[in-house]
């Protein structure tokens, strides 16, 4: 019977992490209310925690990918968990405004940018060659599964033992189940373990592939039209998130269905983020990627389409569909096709400042939303504009290049004969 490759079992604890950094994240909108009644704070300046936290976290992420690529994953990764862990711990106790802010807002944002995506595609990157679109959606579902059951979990605690003690469950369940789980299991890179990454050819294959893979540095990167694609994809990505984590709920009111109802729409879009994610996966390692990725920028658009027309519970529910088979999706194809066009010697910098956007496309598009709102009591034209967005991504990305066979699409510079008439033996190109 083959033994299983240890990458696959790895990437239990990887969907682990995520689990607890998502869900811990998602399920702030939980504590809201009770803190504000409790600690007499307004929601206005709880929010703004919340955005320090997301915005912060964005920042550090170029940071945190320079720091993988030198220090390696595993001493990011569970960096980032001790960090949210005492952090939510430190949250518990906070009843000073200030002691809130740099409890949930400033250091949480350090473990989560440790903890991040960045970290997790630096990190698989490593141990996939083959089915690497698929390892990342697994490694990414404990994201989807964050979002789907975080809140009902986290109003669970609340209402049996309150907002400081739901903060301190959170937190025991990162620093008792997480933190162990992941020191035990997680592995800086395949040679760590006496192995070759999952996919390796051996022999005159190999070398063949050596001399044909991509190593970008970040300089190089910056200057390909490809990193500037898939950044504008970020960018689309978080925009339009935005107004699904953040006025879903409201606009489905807004649309005549009862609280619930709008909630459990929102269910949805968590439940089928988890078929999404896996299937875009799976097809990205047997079609081309960036086709793949197109196709869920598209479904991302025409959610919004679906959208304008929820008059009935049908509608809204397959606006939902649409919306969650492409909530994950982007991820894990996005840190694929990068690992293919860059290379993974400074995979982690290039990702992490291509990361860096999304968190600004989710601020603007959940402060232009209620904008909108405001001066046009309604969310018609936000809901045209995700829309449009999305639609505008699909085209964007669409216009990436596909990597060679034997390992990754050649700079701008290296694939004109007239300059590199030939390779010598040992020499990359990008």
């Amino acid at each position: 019977m083959p033994k299983v490759y240890y990458g696959w079992i790895m990437l239990f604890a990887i969907a682990l992490m995520t689990f607890a950094s998502s869900g811990s994240r998602f399920s702030f909108g939980a504590f809201l209310v009770p803190i504000s009644q409790d600690l007499h704070w307004g929601r206005d300046q709880l929010a703004l925690a919340a955005s320090m936290n997301l915005i912060l976290a964005g920042l550090l992420r170029p940071v945190v990918g320079i720091l993988n690529d030198r220090w390696g994953s595993k001493i990011l990764a569970m960096t980032g968990v001790f960090l949210g862990g005492s952090a939510l711990i430190l949250t518990s106790y906070a009843h000073e405004l200030w002691q809130f802010y740099l409890a949930y807002g400033v250091l949480l944002a350090l473990g989560y940018a440790c903890a991040s995506p960045v970290t997790v595609t630096a990190l698989v990157g490593r141990w996939f060659v083959k089915r690497r679109s698929l390892a990342m959606s697994i490694g990414a579902i404990g994201t989807s599964l964050g979002e789907l059951v975080s809140v009902q979990l986290a109003m669970l605690a609340l209402l049996s033992v309150g907002w400081e003690n739901a903060f301190r469950v959170i937190a025991g369940f990162m620093l008792l189940i997480v933190l162990p789980v992941g020191f035990v299991l997680l592995v800086n890179k395949p040679s760590d373990k006496g192995l070759e990454p999952y996919g390796y050819v051996p022999g005159e294959a190999a070398r063949r592939a050596a001399l044909a893979a991509p190593s970008l540095s970040f300089r190089e990167a910056l200057h390909t039209g490809d990193f500037w694609r898939l950044t504008t994809g970020f960018f689309a990505c978080g925009f339009t998130m935005s107004f699904a984590s953040t006025h879903f709920v409201p606009f489905a009111m807004d649309m005549g269905f009862e609280p619930m109802t709008a909630a459990n729409a929102l269910g949805m879009v968590g439940l089928f983020s988890l078929c999404g994610g896996l299937t875009a996966g799976y097809l990205g390692d047997r079609f081309s990627r960036k086709n793949v990725l197109a196709v869920v920028y598209l479904l991302r658009g025409l959610s919004f389409a679906v959208l304008l027309q929820a008059h009935d519970l049908s509608t809204l529910y397959f606006g939902a569909f649409l919306l969650g088979i492409s909530w994950t999706s982007t991820g894990p194809l996005t840190s694929a096709i990068t690992a293919d066009r860059c290379g993974l010697k400074n995979l982690g910098a290039i990702y992490g400042t291509m990361y860096t956007i999304m968190p600004i496309g989710t601020g603007l598009g959940a402060y232009l939303a209620g904008a909108i709102y405001e001066a046009r009591h309604g969310y018609e034209l936000s809901l045209i504009i995700s829309a449009a967005v999305g639609l505008i991504a699909a085209a964007v990305v669409f216009g990436v290049r596909e990597p060679d066979r034997l390992g990754g699409a050649r700079s701008e510079r290296e694939r004109e004969p007239a300059r590199v008439p030939a390779l010598a033996v040992g020499e990359q190109t990008a």
